[in-house]
């Protein structure tokens, strides 16, 4: 499980590294790195599965399989959706505005998220 604690771990470092850049008045970087701490987490949570989509979108994809299994929730699901929405937003709009109360909850989101995909990896492999 070396693998998963790894992405696991990068998970936690990027979760930290956004509220960082948040606090700093960054909130491009706060968004990014929300993002990609709910991506590391779903990506070990897959793998877990041996399931090993390829892009962004095959990630959000595969998840979808588990809300119906009932292992995570709908609204876990958008919070990876409206990250990589918003990471987008931030990477490739030369102007981005951003409510600092809207980064603040994604923040939040991805918070949430990383804390299930922990709570049910450790569920599953006791």
């Amino acid at each position: 499980m070396s693998e998963t604690q790894a992405r696991l771990r990068k998970s936690r470092r990027y979760l930290e590294m956004a509220w960082h850049d948040y606090r700093d008045g960054f909130c491009e970087g706060a968004v990014a790195h929300a993002y990609y701490a709910m991506f590391h987490a779903a990506k070990a949570f897959l793998e877990l599965n041996d399931a090993f989509p390829r892009t962004h979108k095959g990630v959000i994809l595969q998840l979808g399989q588990y809300v119906k299994l009932g292992t995570l929730s709908k609204e876990e699901v958008r919070s990876i959706t409206h990250g990589l929405t918003a990471r987008v937003k931030c990477d490739y709009d030369v102007e981005v505005v951003l409510d600092k109360e809207e980064v603040s909850d994604l923040l939040g989101e991805a918070e949430h998220f990383v804390d299930k995909i922990e709570e049910v990896i450790k569920a599953a492999y006791r």
